[in-house]
């Protein structure tokens, strides 16, 4: 049997117990006059159902407008009318289509609704995060995870970063923390977050907000080729997420979320076809939520309108808008001594500072478009640009211990002392990126050539100021002094990073088993920071970045990758000794991809990146002025599983072992200390079920844990935080357009404390069990 044929069997084999009552159901379509062809697949999309016919029996056959509720029987039937065309609906569900009396078996079918396909698959077979093309993952030699909607959605899932749980080796930004930088990890080292192909820098505005996510594509290593912007490449890899975009069916969605500790949430997500060449979408979300920390109340918000103008044939042109903002008291954590370590116990649900506060604010708004046009067969062309403004304001009543601001000591006895803080910062970045792709066959080879350029400029500014408002004792927290303006709130420092750069990328499939891929990248990082004072740092420089990898197919469901790459990043925000030198990283990694029977999918990977020019304070200079000098490094093995084993189950699974240190003492701790934040070993499960029997079908269950050692809580490894697990369990029953779901996350109510990384240090207390439900209507 061909491979086409296992695939085309697979196909049709993995659905039967899903659509064995398709033709009861009634399904709510929306589908314009346009080719057979095309609506018979927008059909299939919106009913689910496997759909079988001749390319040719389509062929230059228009179909009429449909629009109602009718079983999948019923609304082929109307589609169908004066084509010339009948059909039939197989025991499993699958719709055959072919012409009116005809015998005739049917020739190389194209087949819809396959499981890949199936948006209630955690499976993705393809992604472009690693590449800039569509590529199968199977193919692409790097290590790659997608988070799809299906996942998100059976999860119920409030925030980004609780969905990036389901990533080996990533920490994600804690939701509590201000929207002030990009604080992510993969790996041990830092990441960025990327949205729609751009760099988000300081990630400002309402970072965690999921209304308007796609899928979420997360890429591993130093990423220095395809991408750059804010202060250059990511190190440790980056979370590329990826919007919703308008489609040709309309579409439309009314929700709320509500749960424990007062927590609201309405949204809504309107997709509407303005015309056949116009189209629209608008999502957007509110949240005002109390928590169970003292004093602490969020609210945020995040509009995202889209517009794409099309030929629907060759051209296309999106843009896309965003404007977002949080609000909320600045919460720092709680010090090590008096929670994970020390003879006297915090109050888990402290606040550190007044309970009238004034909040701290972040907020950015961009807008950004899209042009990506086809030439012909083998030539195509993506513009990108983008211009965004954003800002926050943080003001606490920080802490000060023995070992300063990280504070994770008492300054003496059980005391601290207090400063009142501000830290504001404005960010402006206007972005460009551009590249062509060609795609052709040269004898027994398949080949794609990228050509591309970037270049991004952003300018930061803001100020720091601090002043000392007494002392507090943690064994009974008492905060009578008020909060007051420590300076004189005038912007003082100031970073401008430039980033460009061009590149070129091959990818070559050699007999369709050996898939090799090569890219080259000139790249340059400039960076200009002064302040008001008359500290002066400039630096720039420019190098060429290799990638090369390959993944040899062993089957036709097992292949093994390897890959190397380079990468270079700016270092802002810091008074080097001389002109500042940009971080450096090279990443070396291989393993075993799999994807059996269309259902097992994964990698198991081994990798080490090695880190240097790590700014890190000179001893020597009378100023404490830093140099690069610093090296790290980070070893670890992931493996990362998703199995549709059914229509009904499907199952995630995960595991990180990640052994990130410095490996010199130039930082001020000793060589081998290990990076902080970073458990050494972290896991995933969930499985989640969907009834099939017709009397509960729209039914559905799920359940998982999250488990992770101990991490250290600073760089200098005097504390670490506990390990932990936490189990969530979510119940969901969809009928027709209805929606009504409810999860409980940490079930069993564990107590513990995580790294919370404020100043670097602080621990965070869990938030014991908590519950959420979420109703929806389509329309």
């Amino acid at each position: 049997m061909t491979l086409k044929m296992k695939r085309l069997t697979a196909a049709i084999l993995a659905t039967m117990a899903g659509t064995a009552y398709a033709e009861q159901q009634k399904h709510h379509f929306d589908i314009p006059a346009q080719a057979l062809g095309s609506a018979l697949q927008t059909l299939a999309a919106q009913s689910g159902a496997p759909m079988l016919y001749a390319e040719q029996t389509a062929e230059g056959k228009q179909s009429r407008r449909l629009s109602g509720d009718y079983t999948t029987s019923e609304a082929v039937d109307k589609l169908l009318g004066g084509s010339g065309l009948v059909h039939s609906v197989a025991g499993n569900g699958t719709v055959t289509v072919k012409p009116a009396q005809s015998a005739t078996v049917l020739k190389p079918m194209t087949v819809t609704g396959k499981v890949d396909d199936d948006p209630r698959s955690y499976t993705a077979t393809h992604s472009s995060a690693a590449t800039k093309t569509d590529t199968p993952i199977m193919e692409t030699p790097q290590s790659i995870q997608v988070i799809k909607r299906a996942l998100i959605d059976d999860q119920q899932n409030i925030t980004v970063s609780e969905s990036l749980r389901n990533v080996s080796g990533l920490v994600p930004n804690n939701p509590v923390f201000t929207p002030a930088g990009e604080f992510t990890l993969i790996r041990g080292f830092a990441a960025e977050q990327l949205l729609d192909g751009f760099t988000q820098y300081r990630n400002a505005g309402d970072r965690e907000s999921t209304v308007n996510i796609e899928r979420i594509e997360v890429l591993k290593g130093t990423n220095g080729i395809l991408y750059s912007g804010g202060s250059g490449s990511p190190v440790g890899g980056l979370v590329s997420i990826v919007s919703k975009l308008p489609k040709a069916v309309a579409s439309r969605e009314l929700g709320f979320k509500i749960g424990t500790n007062s927590y609201y949430q309405p949204y809504v997500d309107i997709n509407q076809p303005l015309t056949k060449n116009i189209l629209a979408r608008f999502t957007g979300e509110y949240t005002n939520a109390g928590s169970y920390l003292d004093t602490v109340n969020t609210q945020r918000y995040n509009l995202n309108p889209t517009l794409t103008f099309t030929n629907n044939d060759t051209t296309t042109f999106t843009v896309q808008g965003k404007v977002s903002r949080w609000d909320q008291p600045e919460y720092q954590g709680l010090p090590a001594t008096g929670t994970v370590a020390g003879h006297f116990s915090i109050p888990r649900t402290t606040f550190i500072g007044l309970s009238n506060m004034p909040n701290s604010l972040s907020e950015t708004n961009a807008v950004w478009g899209s042009l990506d046009h086809k030439f012909n067969n083998i030539w195509s062309l993506n513009l990108k640009a983008r211009h965004a403004q954003s800002e926050f304001n943080e003001k606490a009543q920080s802490l000060v211990g023995a070992d300063m601001f990280i504070a994770d000591r008492p300054f003496f006895g059980n005391t601290w002392l207090l400063y009142n803080t501000e830290l504001s910062q404005k960010q402006e970045e206007l972005s460009f990126l551009g590249n062509a792709t060609a795609k052709f066959n040269a004898g027994p080879t398949k080949n794609t050539v990228l050509i591309g350029a970037d270049h991004s400029d952003l300018d930061d500014r803001g100020f720091m100021d601090f002043g000392p408002s007494g002392s507090v004792n943690l064994t009974a927290p008492s905060f009578p002094v008020p909060y007051s303006q420590p300076g004189a709130g005038v912007d003082n420092m100031f970073v401008k990073n430039t980033t460009y750069g061009g590149y070129t990328q091959l990818q070559s499939t050699l007999y369709n088993r050996l898939h090799l891929l090569a890219s080259v990248r000139v790249g340059y990082v400039g960076i200009d920071y002064h302040t008001s004072q008359g500290a002066i740092s400039n630096g720039e420089k420019t190098r060429f970045l290799p990638r090369a990898g390959g993944v040899f197919d062993l089957t036709d469901e097992y292949s093994l990758f390897i890959n190397y790459s380079e990468g270079m990043r700016g270092q802002p925000f810091v008074n080097f000794v001389g002109a500042p030198q940009p971080e450096e990283t090279t990443t070396l990694e291989g393993g075993l991809k799999l994807n059996v029977a269309h259902q097992l999918t994964g990698q198991i990977a081994g990798y080490q990146i090695e880190r240097s020019n790590v700014a890190v304070t000179d001893n020597t200079d009378l100023l404490r002025r830093s140099k690069a000098a610093g090296q790290q490094r980070s070893r670890g093995i992931e493996t990362d599983l998703t199995w549709q084993a059914t229509d009904a189950l499907s199952i995630l699974a995960n595991y990180a072992h990640t052994d990130a240190k410095y490996t010199d003492n130039l930082a001020g701790v000793p060589e081998g200390n290990q990076l902080a934040m970073v458990p050494e070993n972290s896991g995933r499960l969930w499985a989640n079920y969907r009834f099939q029997q017709p009397m509960i079908k729209g039914l559905s269950i799920g359940g998982g844990v999250y488990a992770q050692g101990q991490a250290y809580l600073s760089n200098n490894n005097l504390y670490k935080s506990d390990g932990y697990h936490s189990f969530d369990a979510s119940i969901a029953y969809e009928y027709q357009r209805f929606k009504l779901a409810a999860t409980v996350k940490n079930l069993t109510d564990e107590h513990y404390f995580q790294p919370y990384g404020y100043l670097g240090g602080r621990v965070i207390a869990s938030e014991g069990t908590s519950a959420y439900v979420t109703g929806s209507v389509k329309f």
